[in-house]
């Protein structure tokens, strides 16, 4: 930087003192305050318990309470369903994905056994022919 220029003083020095009739520099404009969040007036529609408790009884019923909890989610969403469209409540959505949810569950617990009895019947069959 040339002398003539502008330096800034170093750390722990006093700044030069400003010339005789020089203008001091303008204010900084002031900076703008963020907003201030506020509770809404209106907090909108709510999700629909029994739409959630029929997400929930998906969740463990394919998990926890296999065959139970698969039913329960496909009876639970489709009361939702006719709750929500009779109320305007949300949760549409998680009843719809609660029915799905069950129904594959209870298609997956029918095809499992089904599999399971037919490897039963093959592996007895063999032993049969065995003579054991």
């Amino acid at each position: 930087m040339s002398q003539t220029g502008w330096q800034q003083p170093a750390w722990g020095t006093a700044a030069a003192p400003m010339p005789a009739g020089a203008m001091p520099p303008p204010p900084m404009p002031a900076q703008p305050q963020p907003m201030q969040w506020t509770a809404p007036t209106h907090p909108g529609p709510k999700t629909d318990l029994l739409a959630l408790l029929a997400i929930g009884a998906a969740a463990l019923g394919t998990t926890v309470f296999v065959g139970l909890g698969s039913l329960a989610a496909i009876v639970l969403g489709f009361i939702a369903l006719r709750r929500i469209a009779r109320t305007g409540d949300d949760g549409r959505l998680l009843a719809i994905w609660a029915i799905l949810l069950g129904i594959a569950t209870i298609v997956a617990i029918i095809a499992s056994t089904i599999i399971g009895i037919g490897a039963f019947l093959a592996i007895a069959e063999q032993f049969g022919a065995l003579g054991v």
